[in-house]
């Protein structure tokens, strides 16, 4: 499925989507997307113990009064309860600079430009059990369409997609399943889209060994499958990198994962140490976390790769960042749904689409002050993409086991 508009597309928003189209997904150019210069911190809305019909919605926060600017322009149409698109998230920030931002940022320019009231709710603890609870808050809070950020929430779609048929549910890197993580049949309320981590990591790796540098680390969160491709798609682009260069035997890698989305005090002991030691960038890849590798960076003058958004603007010591549309896919598969009559059209109905670089999805950041290699053309980079739309590279998937490569890594478990 192609991710460019279609001509079924509400008229009266067409030239927001179109604009919108020029930065990621379905692209007619290697432009970034980046994301709103207003970034304002807010409150996740909790799900409550109880999801019932009646229950009391006091708990869930608006949008924090303390932030800076014009937050009624910023949030737009947004209610605390009662939006006809909700977007969850799982146990993490919401204006995270990445991913979960990126989703947000998605639902929230269609629905700005559309006239849609959204929600967003937030789960407060990293439970199978608390996930269903967040879905249900927003099928009682009359929820139309529910965005399911992550994998997080496969079981809690597997237990609910036919209970609630007339809920519709878009999940972004997940698909329904069952408790014991079997896949389960996806049902028509139901469209699923992933995407090439692989790809962005491979672009980022290569790239960085192009531009000079030899001694690198990966910094994982949880051990979920977009990270995992992240992780060894960077593995595969260094080798590459390596051998045409004829470098491989000095380059290194570090590659840990942290088993958590947020910053913490053992992600800063660790890329410290990693810094000081000779690691010249990290790929800071899940959530938040790059705060604790960004304040680790700035003490040992290290460098960063970001991840799932152009990160460029959060610090010069973003290199790049391996960047995937998630914000415009969310956007193009709102549209589908609102324009097929607030049902998913035939061709998305219980199905899982997949999207890279040949769908414009993929990329490291080209505009606004985001190329910060020195040694190293947007040219050579959009060579290296081409190549990759063309399918002349061939870039591993797996996440059941790690890339064969000639480089050395030194893999760590979650303590040193």
């Amino acid at each position: 499925m192609s991710l460019n508009p279609n001509p079924r597309k509400l008229i009266f928003f067409c030239s927001i989507i179109s604009l919108l189209l020029c930065q990621g997904c379905g692209s007619r150019s290697g432009a970034t997307n980046p994301t709103d210069t207003a970034s304002p911190d807010a409150a996740a809305v909790s799900a409550t113990s109880d999801a019932t019909p009646s229950q009391d919605t006091s708990e869930s926060a608006s949008p924090d009064s303390t932030i800076p600017g014009n937050e009624k322009d910023y949030y737009g149409n947004y209610q605390e309860t009662g939006g006809e698109v909700a977007l969850v998230i799982c146990y993490s920030n919401l204006m995270d600079n990445g991913y979960n931002q990126a989703a947000f940022e998605g639902t929230k320019t269609y629905a700005c430009a559309a006239g849609v009231s959204y929600s967003y709710y937030s789960a407060s603890k990293d439970t199978d059990e608390e996930y269903e609870k967040v879905l249900l808050t927003a099928i009682n809070n009359k929820a139309k369409l529910i965005v399911c950020a992550s994998s997080h929430f496969d079981q809690a779609v597997g237990n609910l997609q036919d209970l609630y048929p007339n809920v519709h549910f878009l999940m972004l890197d997940g698909r329904p399943r069952d408790a014991s993580g079997k896949e389960l049949p996806i049902s028509s309320n139901v469209h699923c889209i992933f995407y090439h981590e692989e790809e962005a990591g491979y672009l980022a790796g290569y790239m960085t060994v192009l531009e000079g540098y030899t001694t690198f680390g990966f910094v994982g969160g949880e051990q979920l499958p977009p990270v995992q491709r992240y992780g060894a798609g960077y593995l595969q682009g260094i080798d590459a990198a390596a051998k045409d260069l004829g470098i491989s035997n000095k380059v290194t890698v570090n590659y840990w994962y942290a088993d958590t989305f947020y910053p913490s005090k053992e992600i800063e002991e660790v890329s410290t140490k990693w810094y000081r030691t000779g690691t010249q960038i990290i790929f800071a890849c899940g959530g938040s976390l790059y705060e604790s590798i960004l304040a680790s960076a700035d003490a040992c003058n290290g460098l960063l790769i970001g991840v799932d958004v152009d990160q460029s603007s959060i610090s010069e010591r973003f290199l790049t960042s391996a960047a995937k549309g998630v914000k415009d896919s969310v956007i193009i598969a709102l549209d589908d749904y609102f324009a097929s009559g607030d049902v998913w059209p035939e061709e998305l109905a219980g199905e899982v689409v997949s999207y890279g670089a040949e769908k414009k999805c993929i990329e490291l950041p080209t505009l606004n002050g985001a190329w910060r290699f020195k040694n190293v053309t947007p040219d050579d980079y959009l060579q290296l993409l081409s190549r990759m739309k063309a399918g002349e590279i061939e870039i591993s998937s797996d996440v059941t086991s790690l890339p064969e490569i000639s480089i050395q890594v030194n893999y760590y478990n979650n303590k040193e």
